[in-house]
């Protein structure tokens, strides 16, 4: 299923000194803007996760195609139509078995483990 990152006004990230913050627990996960940014752009899928913690799972490559991420998101508290990242990490098999059977594609290029 395609996920429309264009339905999104922005992105909600905290304050980057906050500690508790999404943007400080998304670093921790080597999740950062430039991440984001690039895996919205490229024409992320959704995909299920079980359990999930977050209204939207996407999986999708950076601009380079050498990671496939799985990014975690919900809706932003603060406006409607603000996108709020949760977490992320380098997508697993089964994630990546998801894109490829949705996109069609094979993810031979990334290196991811």
């Amino acid at each position: 299923m395609a996920f429309d990152p264009y339905e999104w006004e922005a992105i909600d990230w905290d304050d980057p000194e906050d500690e508790d913050g999404n943007y400080a627990h998304c670093l921790r996960h080597d999740v950062d803007e430039l991440v984001v940014d690039e895996v919205l752009r490229e024409r992320p899928v959704a995909i299920k996760l079980s359990p999930v913690w977050a209204e939207f799972v996407i999986a999708g490559p950076n601009a380079a195609r050498s990671v496939l991420w799985t990014l975690l998101f919900d809706r932003s508290w603060k406006r409607g139509d603000w996108l709020r990242p949760v977490t992320g990490w380098p997508a697993k098999p089964a994630e990546i078995r998801q894109w490829e059977k949705i996109t069609h594609e094979n993810w031979r290029r990334g290196r991811n483990g």
